[in-house]
């Protein structure tokens, strides 16, 4: 044989792996470089396949990576604080934190006219998080296969109320609104977009009545692609002698959002949510104005 076959030869066998080799020379089929057996069609099998027909893995581990997480505020935030507008008075309290699965806000004001004075005021809250986990295979190769088991759970809360007295210049705004997501193998991954809820009450001083309008009404079911719920239904109405109006939602991620699989596929866990609460009012006539919100979502990859 030329001596150039034989370095050509002599380079491919050195880079077939050494675990491949003996796993030819003991007669053992290797894992295939990407294996996935559903967990339903998976019997009883151990960690070299048994039950699916014998394979032959690489040494080494499944090492699972999970970097600093995205927090904003960095740290809870909890503001409870007052305002002197010459005679209009403003008191609030406002929460807002984050955890690498969580993000809350919460916001309740309350202002008060004296001496018939005029005022407005607005405030928000904000949190929000981004965290990830991946498991990678270190070793040789092929992987070893694993029983996998991911599952995307939480969901979302939310809840507004607005109040008035019966004076000119009196209004209340308020809203609270979760969205975020949540992605892996498979069907465990779910997302909630831009779930909404917000309402205002005022009062009419040409009709002596309150003109409600938003999600104030009946609570209704709620449905996506990936959560279930129910949530206060929008609609608009006036009425005497009650300024006070609450709405509320809530939704969880479907049981079914789930993967699970006796495989040696690597993966990638990505989680993401923000929460807002916020509104605005006005006071005026010595009459006064409340209003709060709040909104938790807490999605994950389990």
């Amino acid at each position: 044989m030329p001596s150039h076959t034989r370095a050509a030869v002599g380079c491919l066998l050195s880079i077939v792996p050494i675990t491949s080799i003996v796993l030819a020379d003991n007669g053992t089929t290797p894992c295939p470089p990407l294996m996935e057996v559903s967990c339903d069609a998976f019997s009883s099998g151990g960690s070299s396949g048994e039950g699916l027909g014998p394979c032959g893995c690489g040494t080494g581990q499944w090492v699972v990576n999970t970097p600093p997480p995205r927090l904003e505020p960095p740290t809870p935030t909890a503001e409870d604080r007052s305002l002197h507008e010459g005679l209009v008075s403003w008191n609030w309290s406002l929460r807002a934190a984050a955890q690498p699965e969580l993000a809350l806000a919460s916001l309740t004001v309350r202002g008060r006219s004296n001496l018939w004075a005029a005022g407005s005021f607005s405030r928000y809250g904000f949190a929000h998080y981004i965290s990830s986990r991946r498991e990678t295979w270190s070793g040789g190769y092929p992987a070893c296969p694993r029983l996998l088991s991911l599952a995307a759970t939480g969901g979302a809360t939310l809840h507004i109320s607005a109040s008035t007295a019966a004076r000119q210049g009196c209004s209340a705004y308020t809203s609270a609104a979760a969205s975020g997501a949540c992605s892996s193998l498979g069907l465990a991954s779910a997302s909630i977009d831009d779930l909404t809820i917000a309402g205002s009450v005022g009062f009419n001083s040409a009709s002596s009545l309150f003109d409600v309008s938003g999600n104030f009404g009946p609570i209704i079911d709620f449905t996506s692609n990936s959560v279930d719920g129910s949530i206060s239904s929008e609609s608009s109405w006036s009425i005497s002698g009650v300024g006070s109006h609450s709405g509320s939602a809530s939704v969880t991620v479907r049981p079914d959002r789930q993967y699970c699989a006796f495989t040696n596929r690597p993966y990638t866990a990505r989680t993401g949510g923000q929460a807002i609460a916020g509104g605005a009012g006005s006071v005026d006539c010595n009459g006064s104005a409340s209003w709060s919100s709040m909104s938790v979502i807490n999605l994950s990859v389990q």
